[in-house]
């Protein structure tokens, strides 16, 4: 039987028309009878303090905000939590009595997607590759769980930043390298995890990796969080090195499910997110 009161929810970006966010919630809004509905909003930079308002003022919940603007997001809201406020950015928002309220489930996502492929994170090197929104929950989550971490980033700027703000908040060093095959190369013997948080690969890129295969150790565990396609050209590359790999639907649906427990208070079907996302990309 439907709820009687139905609510909205949405993905917030720009662009957002590859995102099976909205195929992913609405299975478990079907599966669970709930009246709710999600979409994908494909706002710019300029429009979204005002699309926010017009949720607030609507029959809006909740929303999840991806690239780009993670961090740009904040300054509309009403409050964040403790997470999102160690982040600085936030992939999720609630609207409840006319407030907006900020959070990030992207590292405890990620985390929880790298426990259930069997690898635990303290005390192990992670090697973080980009310094984006969802590379500082990540980093942020990781360093949390007692993980050693080093960033590499185009912008070696960025990653000096995030690496700043971890030590500043955690009291934990950050370890930075030029993303350059020189650097990683020399790093990557004594890295445990791999994380790919840049969108290389990304469809309809997919044939581009953001690092060369014979970088790659086999007793290295490659995570990509890009989840179209399944597997990207560096899962591919990993593969082929021998590497363990962890595509980019566990953090996806990891994510998304801890976003529906702060909405609604449920513990969301995991199997039902991650069977629709691989049906729809197979």
């Amino acid at each position: 039987m439907m709820e009687e009161n139905p609510k909205l929810f949405g993905l917030v970006g720009h662009p957002v028309q590859h995102s099976l966010s909205p195929l992913m919630h609405n299975a478990v809004f079907k599966k669970l009878g709930l009246n709710h509905s999600y979409s994908a909003f494909d706002i710019k930079k300029d429009d979204l303090g005002v699309f926010l308002d017009r949720c607030r003022d609507g029959n809006f919940l909740g929303l999840n905000i991806t690239i780009p603007y993670k961090v740009d997001v904040i300054r509309y809201l009403d409050s964040l939590d403790e997470k999102a406020k160690l982040v600085n950015a936030v992939n999720t928002i609630k609207f409840e009595d006319k407030i907006i309220s900020g959070y990030n489930t992207d590292g405890l996502g990620c985390v929880r997607a790298l426990e259930e492929a069997g690898e635990k994170i303290k005390g192990k090197r992670i090697l973080i590759l980009g310094a984006g929104g969802a590379a500082r929950a990540i980093a942020f989550q990781c360093s949390l769980e007692g993980a050693e971490l080093v960033i590499s980033n185009r912008t070696m700027e960025k990653a000096m930043k995030l690496s700043k703000e971890i030590r500043e908040k955690l009291g934990k060093r950050t370890l930075v390298v030029n993303f350059s095959e020189s650097s990683i190369r020399e790093i990557i013997s004594t890295t445990d995890i791999l994380i790919n948080t840049t969108s290389v690969g990304m469809h309809p890129k997919v044939r581009r990796s953001p690092i060369a295969t014979d970088v790659l150790d086999p007793e290295l565990t490659v995570m990509d969080i890009v989840y179209n396609p399944i597997e990207t050209q560096l899962l591919k590359n990993a593969k082929r090195a021998g590497c363990k790999t962890i595509d980019g639907i566990g953090m996806l649906v990891h994510q998304g499910a801890e976003s529906l427990r702060i909405w609604l208070d449920i513990k969301a079907p995991i199997d039902v997110m991650r069977r629709v996302i691989v049906e729809k990309l197979k």
